[in-house]
């Protein structure tokens, strides 16, 4: 049987399991630093006035510090549980963990080389139960049970005051070195949990980037970043694809060079208005791509703070959809107006242009070719009657809205016949024609107005050809329900600022007396009763090409019936 007294008898097999698997693991490098780091501080300041040497001294302590443990706990309890507010159905789990971690203590002041009681402390501060609260919480619990172990040591060694005094010495020089353990594995176990926090912080804040990064390049506007000096550092994809110049490109220009020349000073002013105000915008400028294009967008400027960054991002949304509709509302606008006018204009001129063109006809059968400068006058006054008669249909044409009968119509034969019969003019004019009609479905349509849109296109072209030339037509289908006419001439083109009034109402770059100027206005609004749409491209002295993308969503309806199996 084991003498009493022995640490193995206070804590059990458990205990001695525990300590034995500790005693054949190797320390952590950063427990032995700080295990050499707090003996040199003892030996060196002079704190040891007991050496290890003093194994009687030690054991004595130790083993009466294991025996009298037990008692010394429950006045412990009493007077630190209130304190510290542990509930009172706690303190048998404190009572067995404190028991544990004196007996841990008492061995290593019996052997310092037994550091269990460090490696448990260390372990403790970082995840156990007091790795919850203050130091100081601990450390007031630890400070009144070692008073009480010195006043029980005061009173069982009473007989003897040189002994009583020593083990008192000794509690006293060991406790400081345990306080210095203590106070640093919290400060520890704080500064890991903060980097480690800090790490956590950092992986959040990079997937926080990442996903801004994914946001803002998945965003289906181009967005620009520029930095408070007025210098790009970044852009995204569609700003990429947009601008046509990779992020690398532009990083470190500045941001003014992405506009005109003309509306530099604008973008400046939108960019300094978000620095001031943290948000403006505008729509009146361009983007200016590597090819010299310019695109227009509505630009939205915020300011934005992030650490020490500071930055002005701008999102530039494509806008050429949207001026593009609203010159289709205007040119709408101008249609309707005009319509109005056209057939206010038109019925008011019929009647009296038909009375002048039958007393014309009268006039000219009483001079009856007697009178030759009569008879050429009055074929001139003829001429001018028919192209004025001639504006009026147009006109009326320009106004009519509806009343048209629709009709399954082959586009491709339209435009076939329409060819043929205007075969001789063509030839006349040293027109070339190639024509290149695939395969579209049937539309809905009214053919006579068909048919004047092809007129019109056509003579246009061989009117923008005065030495002869080339003339292509093509078809295609776009989609199942949108096919594509094409009419491309090699005549001399219209200038680049003309191109956006060519289908305004008497609206001509001809010659005085070789056009009205409602050609192509009639085109756009027997279009536009077909939800249809005209483009035109051109280039001077190369020629002008004419694109209508017309909608064909009724011809599955005038197909003839599929069999019934």
């Amino acid at each position: 049987m084991r003498p009493p007294g022995r640490a193995d008898d206070f804590h059990g097999g458990r205990e001695a399991a525990n300590r034995e698997s500790v005693s054949r693991s190797p320390l952590e490098p950063p427990l032995a630093r700080h295990l050499e780091r707090i003996t040199g501080y003892l030996r060196d300041a002079g704190l040891r006035q007991i050496p290890p040497e003093r194994t009687d001294l030690r054991r004595t302590l130790a083993d009466h510090m294991q025996k009298r443990t037990p008692v010394l706990l429950e006045p412990w309890l009493r007077a630190v549980g209130p304190a510290l507010g542990i509930p009172e159905a706690d303190w048998a789990r404190i009572r067995e963990d404190q028991s544990a971690a004196i007996g841990r203590w008492a061995r290593h002041i019996a052997d310092p080389a037994d550091v269990e009681t460090y490696v448990m402390l260390s372990r403790h501060t970082r995840q156990g139960f007091i790795s919850r609260f203050p130091a100081s919480r601990f450390l007031a619990a630890q400070i009144r049970f070692t008073q009480l172990l010195a006043e029980d040591i005061k009173r069982e060694f009473a007989h003897d005051h040189a002994q009583a005094d020593q083990l008192r010495q000794l509690l006293v020089q060991e406790f400081q070195e345990r306080v210095l353990h203590i106070t640093d594995f919290f400060v520890q176990a704080r500064e890991d949990e903060l980097r480690r926090q800090e790490a956590a912080y950092r992986e959040e804040l990079l997937e926080q980037e990442a996903s801004y990064r994914r946001a803002i390049d998945g965003a289906p506007a181009c967005i620009l970043m520029v930095d408070a000096a007025g210098t790009l550092f970044d852009i995204n994809h569609v700003a990429e694809r947009l601008l046509g110049y990779g992020r690398e490109e532009l990083r470190g220009r500045p941001f003014q060079d992405l506009h005109p020349p003309g509306e530099r000073s604008r973008a400046s002013t939108l960019w300094r208005a978000a620095l001031e105000r943290g948000h403006a915008s505008r729509d009146d400028l361009h983007l200016l791509t590597r090819r010299g294009e310019l695109v227009p967008v509505f630009a939205n400027a915020g300011y934005i703070e992030h650490g020490p960054r500071r930055w002005v991002q701008l999102i530039c949304v494509d806008i050429s959809d949207r001026k593009r509709l609203e010159g289709q509302l205007v040119q709408s606008e101008k249609m309707a107006a005009i319509g109005q006018l056209a057939a206010g204009i038109a019925h008011e001129l019929r009647n009296p242009l038909a009375i002048v063109m039958n007393a014309l006809y009268d006039l000219h059968q009483l001079v009856d070719g007697r009178n030759a400068e009569v008879a050429e006058d009055l074929r001139i006054a003829e001429e001018e009657i028919g192209r004025a008669q001639a504006i009026i249909k147009n006109l009326l044409e320009f106004s009519r809205e509806s009343g048209v009968d629709l009709e399954r119509l082959d586009v491709n034969e339209l435009l076939t016949r329409t060819l043929q019969l205007m075969g001789k003019y063509l030839q006349d004019n040293g027109v070339r024609v190639t024509s290149d009609f695939g395969p579209i479905p049937p539309c809905l349509a009214n053919p006579n107005a068909m048919r004047q849109i092809v007129l019109n296109l056509i003579t246009n072209a061989v009117q923008a050809m005065p030495a002869g030339g080339d003339l292509t037509l093509r078809t295609a289908a776009v989609s199942p329900n949108l096919i594509r006419i094409e009419v491309r001439d090699t005549g001399v083109g219209i200038p680049a600022e003309h191109l956006q009034d060519i289908f305004n109402p008497f609206y001509t770059t001809k010659a005085p007396g070789l056009g009205t100027g409602l050609g192509l206005s009639v085109v756009h609004s027997i279009l536009r009763r077909y939800q249809g749409e005209i483009r035109v491209a051109s280039a001077v002295g190369v020629g002008t090409t004419f694109t209508i993308d017309l909608p064909c969503q009724c011809h599955a309806e005038v197909l003839p019936d599929r069999p019934e199996g």
